[in-house]
């Protein structure tokens, strides 16, 4: 074998190079400078804008806690007002309450007596409701009185005479019924 037929037979093994693929550009360090310097700005004006925004809430929310710490100092001042009113509305109370102490044991008294006065009246009234439409005989004060029972009120008995005359007799003039 020949050199030429060695080389061939070679030549013809050997995989054939493939093209390169074109590397690619290396950036150089002046772009890397420029992107980064751009990156940084897009960065810092991100930043400026929420930096901002959050100043601005936080301007408006000072001016909130202002208002209602403004707000409060007046309920505060109200409530002070109030809280003295009510006091010398106790006050009042407190006196009016003295002040009719006598009058509420008064009218306990009077409350009895005006009990006492008429505790009379309620039995005989309670006796006469049971013999309306009955003949009865009444002794009161101003004498004696017979007849059919026909009504009972209040504070008076209403009899029908046999005459046909009709008499109302006080109850508390009462004395006796038969």
């Amino acid at each position: 074998m020949s050199l030429r037929q060695i080389l061939f037979v070679k030549s013809t093994r050997v995989p054939a190079h493939k093209k390169a693929a074109p590397r690619k550009k290396r950036p150089t360090l002046l772009n890397m400078i420029n992107s980064l310097r751009h990156r940084f700005l897009r960065l810092f004006n991100s930043l400026s804008r929420r930096l901002h925004r959050i100043s601005r809430d936080v301007s408006r929310l000072a001016g909130q806690v202002n208002d209602v710490s403004a707000q409060e100092k007046q309920l505060a001042v109200k409530v002070a007002q109030t809280t003295q009113s009510l006091n010398g509305l106790s006050g009042q109370v407190s006196a009016l309450a003295a002040r009719t102490e006598p009058f509420a044991t008064q009218i306990s008294s009077l409350q009895a007596e005006v009990a006492n006065l008429t505790a009379p009246s309620r039995a005989v009234r309670t006796l006469l409701q049971g013999r309306v439409g009955t003949t009865v005989s009444i002794e009161s004060n101003a004498g004696s009185i017979s007849g059919t029972l026909t009504a009972v009120g209040d504070d008076f008995a209403q009899i029908q005479e046999p005459t046909g005359d009709i008499v109302l007799i006080p109850l508390a003039n009462v004395n006796s019924v038969t």
